[in-house]
């Protein structure tokens, strides 16, 4: 990885092709190396796809320091990974329609703050992004870093995944999550992975990708324009 620019890139698994789809991963407590498994898990399952790892800007390899009460910090890391998820849909000719952002713990939060906006009708809220980057959202033991309020829309459909025995990062927090995204309006869905810990297993890539593949074919049945993964 080049420290300079902080991420890792994996190129499509299926060669000689234009990368049709564009997944980005948001590691928490972890370095973009060491979530490589994750994502080539991921790739797998999207052959055609680029894969960008995020380097969490932090010493540990996180996105803020420890503790629940820092998650204040999360919109902001959330504009700057904006700017980076926009920087690489620019190089690869790809839109936030065949964008995907996968995150983990804190990266997870991170992610959870790029699904939110503020209701076009209604007056600019700075603490939220214009336009959304991408159109799914996969949280792996994540929370949301603050209440929605009632001037803001969830842009993507997102999928919490959390491990029913995560100590780290409770599952209450996986449930408020999803009760608040609910009552927001979100196309959102939350699964509870039995004996699961504060991690990302084999069962975990398996609901993650199939969530994922649920969002992209119901939005062709939609009418939508197809891409293929």
């Amino acid at each position: 990885m080049d420290r300079s620019t902080q991420w890792l890139e994996l190129p499509p698994i299926t060669q000689g092709i234009k990368p049709n789809r564009l997944l980005i991963f948001l590691p928490g407590e972890s370095s973009a190396e060491l979530f490589t498994p994750v994502a080539i898990a991921w790739q797998l399952k999207f052959p055609s796809a680029i894969c960008i790892i995020l380097q969490p800007p932090l010493r540990n390899s996180l996105w803020w320091g420890k503790g629940h009460s820092r998650r204040d910090a999360a919109p902001a890391c959330a504009r700057e990974v904006a700017r980076n998820v926009q920087h690489h849909q620019q190089a690869f000719g790809l839109l936030a329609s065949q964008t995907a952002l996968i995150g983990f713990s804190q990266g997870g939060t991170v992610a959870l703050e790029l699904a939110r906006r503020t209701r076009p009708e209604l007056d600019a809220d700075a603490t939220c992004l214009d336009l959304p980057v991408c159109s799914i959202v996969v949280a792996y033991a994540a929370q949301l870093a603050r209440p929605l309020s009632a001037r803001e829309s969830v842009v993507c459909s997102v999928h919490l995944i959390h491990g029913d025995l995560d100590h780290r990062v409770p599952s209450i927090y996986g449930q408020q999550a999803y009760k608040s995204l609910k009552a927001a309006g979100a196309d959102v869905t939350l699964d509870l992975l039995a004996d699961s810990t504060h991690t990302i297993g084999q069962d975990g890539v398996i609901v993650g990708t199939m969530r994922a593949m649920q969002s992209i074919f119901r939005g062709r049945r939609k009418g939508q324009v197809p891409t293929l993964h």
